[in-house]
């Protein structure tokens, strides 16, 4: 808490007031998570007051050490972030593990929303991973304190198209850009970019920045990972086809009406889940951050009741919770 108190102080000794760097800090929070609009000006209003509420320890611990390499495990971690071992292979997408996402002006200190709930694991818990898929540049999904913290020589990054440059200074294996329609194969995994209905751009001025929808692929298995994504069809078109095991799609910042047309609707997700005939589903991107207007358990709320009666295609539905695909 002290070096976040010196950040603070310094802010407000350059004669900024505390409500005005909480605004500062939501403001940019929404806009990063693609969620700025001419309603931007109430809603940094309206949760200012979200920034410093209690934050609650996640009741379930994954642990990853235990995992066999001859299974498809999964963790979710919290809001947008998971771990996997995809038959050998370990993977983390989109982690925020900090207490609080936002901008970091100085340094890794975050002026932001803080969490809910606690992500399930911290940056050393995770540890080297083989592959670091990042679905776009938005801070609740690129965090610059949880990446540096990743750092690893054998860690390949996989990141969207235009913004490699907003690597500089991490040090990985290798970072691999990913466009629309792009294919890989990455540390035994093959690695799809898809085009869903989001936007990426980190700031305002920053131009042609992606967002993608991720599908990976090993052994016959696939798993699609939504990432930011308004409801369309252009997914399972892109698709062409390949049978979804396992969709992992976000639910929550739908609020005010206009924030639909880059977030889905837990209706909308389940539909699209429905529409690519995916096995089972994850709902993700709620609970943990307010950065929309809905109350915090409406959407996973809403998700049990539009998929009851399909319970059982539910892999997870609580932060740090682990799932294997059945055989």
């Amino acid at each position: 808490m002290k070096s976040q108190n010196n950040l603070t102080t310094l802010l407000i000794n350059k004669k900024y007031t505390r409500r005005s760097i909480l605004g500062l800090g939501l403001l940019g929070t929404l806009f990063l998570a693609g969620g700025f609009t001419p309603s931007g000006k109430f809603l940094t209003e309206h949760l200012a007051e979200e920034f410093e509420h209690q934050t609650t320890k996640a009741r379930l611990h994954p642990t990853p050490e235990k995992w066999s390499d001859n299974e498809v495990t999964v963790a979710w971690l919290g809001h947008a972030s998971f771990l996997i071992n995809f038959f050998g292979t370990k993977i983390l997408i989109d982690p925020a593990l900090g207490s609080r996402i936002g901008i970091t002006p100085i340094g890794d200190q975050t002026i932001g929303p803080r969490r809910y709930i606690s992500a399930a694991l911290t940056s050393g818990e995770v540890g080297p991973v083989d592959l670091l898929l990042l679905s776009h540049a938005h801070t609740d999904h690129f965090d610059y304190p949880t990446l540096r913290q990743l750092q690893s020589p054998t860690t390949i990054a996989v990141t969207a198209q235009n913004t490699t440059s907003l690597w500089q200074g991490m040090k990985f294996h290798s970072i691999e850009e990913m466009h629309w329609g792009d294919s890989k194969s990455l540390a035994g995994i093959n690695v799809k970019a898809i085009e869903g209905k989001h936007w990426g751009a980190r700031l305002p001025w920053y131009k042609g920045m992606e967002a993608n929808t991720l599908l990976l692929s090993k052994n016959g298995v696939n798993i699609l990972f939504g990432g930011d994504t308004g409801y369309t069809d252009l997914i399972r078109q892109q698709l062409n086809g390949v049978p979804i095991d396992l969709a992992i799609m976000g639910i929550a910042a739908y609020s005010p009406k206009s924030f639909e047309a880059r977030h889905a609707t837990p209706e909308q997700a389940w539909k699209m889940a429905e529409e690519m005939s995916a096995r089972w589903i994850i709902p993700m991107h709620w609970g943990a951050f307010k950065l929309s207007n809905e109350p915090m358990d409406e959407p996973i709320t809403r998700f049990r009741q539009v998929a009851a009666g399909q319970m059982e295609k539910v892999a997870i539905q609580e932060v740090g919770a682990t799932w294997i695909l059945p055989h």
